[in-house]
């Protein structure tokens, strides 16, 4: 009986619930990934993400012998089954709206194989399907830990067949990859262990300290299961699994309304006169705003393709709430750096930091000023990532509306744009 299981974001084999459920099926089955060029060129994920998930599937294939395609995915499915001929194909069930179009393309190629499809729920510690619908946070939340699911699967064994397919490095020498120097996937392990919870709540805002955890490239790409991190988290830091619970929380809102993928949730800010002014957005993608904490948070996000969540709020309040630039235009421009881009979280984030989604306030402000005062005191982030205000004050880097900084000049100034934003969002 012939098998074949796709890895999609589950880049492990210890606690792999769809992995579980392939051995379950077979003791031999056939492992497969496949770098989708369409994907890859819909993401732009070239370089240094792709560069990620290279190093991942190469760790994973080390130590199983993995099947690998470059090219679309109804291409390799179309490949595989006409050497292998399974009976059954196994993969991750999908709530990202990407993945569910890519989904349902892998049930419409079974289907005219006559290969039978079983999806399992993995990454997920509440299955997104059974928490009752919610619009805001904290009542999701409660819901939500009603129904965490911990079981660990461990690992398992299984034999793979010889077939004349295509492995890693057969294409590896085809991909587009650049090196990168910030995250390793080898490292998620060590990571997770040596992460000190609890003292996450004291240190998570502060950027110039290495307060968070970094783990969310394992998460997202699924090279820790995220029983794995609630396990470690637990009884240390219930902020740490709030954390968790955000994540599934912007699943849980596009499961049920699928529509906020490029339109506001809230109904009344649809119809925002969004400036877009060319050289405003310019300036914040090269990180020239004058303003140091948000520039230093650009640089973080180009150089590093990571990027700290007290900063991400940060940016993306000024983009929307001081430059009038339509949130999509910011959530693009994440969606071309950051190393761990998750579209539906990433999405959720932007619109929650516009004031136009789901988990509504008024009106939510990250004031730049009082942001790097509050949070960056000795100007540890700033000065790291701009050395070239490393000789000044930190009174001055804080202020620069009221300093003159050997610096870009400030390209807007913060209070008289809010009081411009506050009309445009009341209109």
């Amino acid at each position: 009986m012939g098998v074949v299981y796709l890895f999609k974001r589950d880049l492990r084999l210890h606690d792999n619930r769809g992995l579980a459920k392939a051995a379950e099926l077979s003791k031999e089955f056939l492992p497969l990934f496949i770098f989708d060029r369409e994907i890859i060129g819909e993401l732009r994920a070239e370089g240094e993400r792709l560069q990620y998930v290279f190093r991942a599937v190469k760790s994973l294939s080390s130590r199983i012998k993995l099947y690998c395609f470059y090219d679309s995915t109804e291409r390799a499915l179309r490949e595989v089954f006409r050497v292998y001929r399974p009976k059954f194909f196994i993969t991750t069930a999908s709530y990202s709206w990407s993945g569910r179009e890519r989904n349902e393309l892998i049930k419409r190629v079974c289907k005219e194989y006559g290969v039978e499809l079983v999806e399992v729920l993995e990454n997920f510690l509440v299955n997104p399907e059974e928490v009752p619908q919610r619009k805001v946070y904290t009542p999701f939340y409660k819901e939500w830990s009603k129904g965490i699911d911990l079981r660990d699967i461990g690992s398992l064994d299984f034999v793979v067949p010889e077939l004349p397919l295509p492995t890693l490095k057969d294409i590896e020498g085809s991909l587009p990859l650049r090196e990168y120097g910030s995250f390793s996937p080898e490292e998620c392990k060590n990571r997770l262990k040596s992460f000190p919870f609890e003292r996450y709540e004291e240190l998570r805002n502060f950027p110039g300290v290495d307060g968070t955890s970094r783990l969310s490239p394992c998460i997202r790409f699924g090279l820790l299961s995220t029983r794995e991190v609630y396990r470690e988290a637990q009884g240390r830091s219930e902020q740490f699994i709030k954390e968790l619970a955000w994540r599934e929380f912007w699943y849980h809102i596009a499961l049920h309304f699928p529509w906020v993928r490029d339109t506001e949730f809230q109904e009344k800010r649809r119809g925002i006169r969004w400036e877009n002014k060319e050289e405003y957005i310019r300036a914040f993608f090269e990180g020239r705003t004058g303003y140091p904490i948000v520039d230093a948070g650009v640089r973080q996000l180009l150089e590093e393709k990571w990027v700290h969540n007290r900063i991400r709020m940060v940016l993306a309040s000024f983009l929307t709430k001081v430059l009038l630039v339509d949130w999509r235009i910011g959530e693009r421009f994440f969606m071309e750096h950051l190393l761990d881009y998750d579209e539906v979280v990433n999405v959720g984030n932007w619109q929650w930091s516009a004031s136009v989604g789901a988990d509504p306030k008024p009106f939510r402000l990250f004031n730049p000023i009082l942001q790097a005062q509050k949070y960056d005191p000795d100007c540890a982030y700033t000065k790291k990532y701009l050395p070239e205000l490393s000789h000044l004050p930190c009174s001055m880097l804080h202020d620069p509306l009221s300093h003159s900084l050997p610096y870009i000049k400030p390209i807007v100034n913060y209070y008289e744009r809010i009081s411009l934003a506050k009309h445009a969002f009341k209109a």
